[in-house]
């Protein structure tokens, strides 16, 4: 559907609770200066909705919102596949619901969709905290990736190059999508990971652009932010255990490319992160962690089809052989010197 030449673009939020962020949120959706919107808010019965209704009833683009029922709360996995489900534009974008965007940051994003079609346009942003205080968050420098097979993955995992694990702030084609099945996982709190392997694996082509976009809140009540403060509940602890083990298996068709063994190190480097983590965490009971850290440092992947791999490969997967009580005793080790700093300097926001 075009308005003008402006094609539709679907644009959807999760909500769930943020009463007290999500009026700024909706209103920086809702103000935005491209002309051809449709909104998808999705219910997942939080705190918020009556103010969600009421800041839709009293704009002007009230009529290009659909608000979708989720009859309970299902998580924000869920949520986003609702929004998949129920998108009916030509492209596709997601915020969360603490979040601001720049009011042309949909227009940013077409206009550079339009000069140059890929699968999808990532933009830069910054980190807000509570106060509105702003801080360095994801600056990309204007880069084009096409050309050759699997030309994303090979600039993220064969080049190590930066591209953001979240899946908002980007614009995506929504039959890019829809053609690779990239979902996210039901049940998964922290859903962007699994979501931007898919994409990162898939996807032909994007664009990463300097322009900042969106402000990333850092709610210290979010996920994320409770997970930093008190460590790994078990669900979040088996979610992460469960995402290892998807890529594992999602990347097996992929053994003779010569960034394979990236892969593996990459999967390998944040298993044995999100060991630490585990064992750090002071929310789950001496056994459970153990059991957990056994699940993670476990090997379930394929071993590359040739070549002998870099020095972190190396280096990883002569951890990864040595028996179990060594890696979960060495693991314990570095929780007990509390090496946390530096390992997470390794994947803060890029997993």
């Amino acid at each position: 559907m075009e308005q003008n030449n402006h094609p539709l673009i679907s644009f959807g939020i999760p909500v769930y609770n943020a009463a007290d962020l999500i009026e700024r949120t909706l209103l920086s959706a809702l103000n935005q200066t491209y002309p051809n919107i449709e909104y998808l808010f999705v219910d997942d019965k939080g705190n918020s909705m009556d103010i969600v209704r009421r800041v839709v009833n009293g704009h002007p683009r009230g009529h290009a919102v659909r608000i979708i029922d989720q009859q309970c709360n299902q998580g924000i996995a869920v949520a986003r596949n609702t929004i998949l489900d129920h998108a009916q534009g030509e492209y596709l974008f997601t915020m969360d619901c603490d979040d601001v965007i720049v009011p042309d940051c949909i227009e940013i994003l077409y206009n550079q969709m339009r000069s140059h079609p890929v699968d999808f346009v990532a933009a830069s942003f910054v980190r807000m905290d509570m106060n509105g205080n702003t801080y360095k968050g994801c600056r990309y420098e204007d880069t084009l990736v096409e050309g050759g097979t699997y030309p994303v993955a090979r600039y993220r995992y064969g080049e190590g190059k930066e591209l953001f694990v979240a899946s908002w702030n980007k614009l995506y084609r929504l039959d890019f999508l829809k053609k690779h099945n990239i979902r996210c996982r039901p049940g998964h709190y922290n859903e962007d990971p699994w979501f931007t392997y898919q994409v990162i694996l898939n996807a032909r082509s994007c664009h990463l652009i300097p322009h900042c976009t969106l402000h990333y809140t850092c709610n210290p009540e979010s996920v994320s932010g409770l997970s930093a403060s008190r460590g790994y509940t078990e669900n979040i602890a088996r979610q992460y255990v469960e995402i290892q083990q998807l890529k594992s298996n999602y990347i097996r068709p992929l053994t003779a490319e010569t960034f394979y063994r990236n892969l593996l190190a990459d999967i390998m480097q944040m298993s044995l992160y999100h060991a630490y983590r585990i064992a750090d965490s002071r929310l789950l009971p001496a056994a459970l962690r153990k059991e957990l850290m056994r699940q993670i440092l476990s090997v379930y992947f394929t071993a590359p089809a040739r070549g002998h791999g870099g020095a972190k490969y190396l280096l990883l997967r002569a951890f990864f052989s040595l028996p179990m009580t060594l890696k979960c005793g060495m693991v314990g080790l570095g929780r007990t010197l509390q090496v946390k700093k530096r390992i997470s300097r390794w994947v803060h926001f890029k997993h």
